[in-house]
């Protein structure tokens, strides 16, 4: 889409050096030199070459805006259209097949109404691409909820926008008005805007300040998306080389702490025979010798917890609703937190391909840290503990909001590190979320997070959506797994 644009962009300059008429102020203006121009006016460059060499910058661009914006729409009609793209390529390749130098000629000679209907024509389905394009981008802008994707999709249509904007401005020129530079009837229609060279320095300084500002906002816009890109593979990498360092001696070290566990049940069962023969009346040694065995039967939990997630783990994905995995999750939560209410949001009865025990596992690590996260705020307002499910394009997202205190900057870039907690290191590893990560990553799915201090935080677990060829008649009942 922009390589057509700087065709048609590189052949309006040049005829802007051939046309003549200029002031040399306006020359100074457009090619900073006089020898550029002057150098520019003497390439042997046909004006029939050089005006089918806008006409091709002119007509493809519309296509390729149009098939990227129906590439980006998730309408269903559009989406079922997708493998007939091509026949968006209809109206340009006829132009460019119309306005073929040595076939125009031959059709339009002696015919200026024709001509003039060709012009019209060309202009009129030209606009009509660039409105049905720009309504297609607005309209997926609008149906995004997920702030992370809203945000990264807003500087892709900004970009988008502001080339679209500078061709409009340009491409209202038709090619026969360089076909027939001599001809005056023609360079009344549509006006004259680059053929003018009547227009004044100060015009052409506005024109150009105008076109300035949404190149540099165009390209701000895509600088700022890649570098998004960029930063989340960095961090990508940044993991995966902290959890490989701190992997490297973690399973023997869990192999031996897990035997001294071991050895630990035994002489707690041991100093209880013990004490139960000899020495009955010491009931607070025997009080401490419960307490040493729960902590011990907590510490082999909790090491088993952690040598499966060192491990790698098979996933079993299968068809199924997302209601499932959310009524999996709040199972497994309130087992643990009896009446904590979570609210469900969205569509439950969207089919993503999935673990159900993994993934419910997941999103049950996530419900525990919000609730917590609350529980540290101290605030006396009303708890808010929801699950949010998004229907976005391609993914389902699983988003888990609270009204907590929000997580600081510099912990964000720590929180999926293995190993790495915020809370007592005596009851967290601070394996959860590099878990969870990992899960998200097993289904082919992403991870985003959001966070204010202060009011909250939300993360989305982003899983494919799953669309079989037939139509799977998947029946549930909500509060069933």
């Amino acid at each position: 889409m922009c390589f057509s644009f700087i065709v048609m962009f590189i052949g309006i300059t040049i005829y802007l050096a051939k046309t003549g008429g200029l002031s040399p102020e306006q020359k100074m203006f457009l090619f900073f030199d006089t020898r550029i121009q002057r150098w520019l006016s003497y390439l042997i460059f046909p004006l029939r070459n050089l005006g089918y060499t806008i006409a091709v910058g002119r007509y493809l661009f519309p296509f390729f805006l149009l098939t990227f914006a129906a590439n980006k729409s998730m309408i269903p009609s559009i989406q079922r259209l997708k493998h007939k793209f091509w026949l968006f390529l209809l109206l340009p390749a006829v132009s460019l097949l119309i306005y073929y130098p040595n076939f125009f000629f031959e059709l339009v000679k002696g015919r200026f109404e024709l001509q003039k209907l060709l012009m019209r024509g060309t202009f009129c389905w030209i606009h009509i691409y660039l409105a049905v394009s720009v309504f297609l981008l607005c309209y997926e802008y609008y149906r995004i909820t997920i702030p992370h994707c809203k945000r990264q999709f807003r500087y892709i249509l900004v970009f988008i926008l502001s080339v679209t904007v500078q061709y409009a401005i340009y491409c209202v020129q038709d090619p026969i008005q360089v076909y027939q530079i001599y001809s005056q009837e023609y360079m009344r229609f549509n006006g004259r805007l680059y053929t003018d060279s009547t227009m004044s320095v100060a015009g052409w300084y506005l024109f150009a300040v105008i076109t300035l500002l949404f190149v540099v906002l165009g390209f701000w816009s895509l600088r700022t998306y890649t570098e998004i890109d960029r930063k989340e593979n960095r961090d990508e990498i940044r993991i995966q080389r902290k959890f490989e360092t701190a992997s490297m001696g973690v399973t023997v070290f869990v192999h031996s702490i897990k035997n001294q566990l071991l050895s630990n049940r035994v002489l707690c069962k041991k100093i209880r025979r013990e004490l139960a023969a000899e020495q009955p009346d010491m009931e607070k040694l025997r009080e401490y010798a419960c307490m040493l065995e729960q902590f011990n039967e907590n510490m082999l939990g909790r090491m088993e917890e952690l040598y499966k997630s060192i491990k790698s783990n098979a996933l079993i994905l299968s068809p199924i609703p997302a209601g499932q995995v959310v009524t999996q999750a709040i199972r497994q939560f309130q087992q643990k937190y009896r009446g904590v209410s979570v609210d469900v949001l969205g569509d439950q009865d969207e089919v993503i391909l999935a673990d159900v025990q993994h993934l419910g596992e997941a999103v049950y690590n996530l419900l525990t840290n919000a609730h917590e996260a609350f529980l540290v705020s101290g605030k006396t307002e009303k708890e808010i503990l929801q699950i949010i499910l998004h229907s976005e394009r391609f993914y389902i997202g699983f988003e888990i909001r609270d009204n907590g205190n929000g997580i600081a900057e510099k912990e964000r870039q720590k929180i999926f590190y293995p190993f790495y907690t915020s809370k007592n290191t005596n009851n967290n590893w601070g394996m959860g979320l590099y878990y969870v990560r990992e899960i998200v990553k097993g289904h082919f799915g992403m991870m985003k997070m959001e966070s204010v201090p202060g009011e909250g935080t939300s993360f989305c677990m982003m899983i494919p959506r799953y669309e079989p060829r037939k139509r799977l008649n998947l029946k549930w009942k909500r509060g069933e797994v």
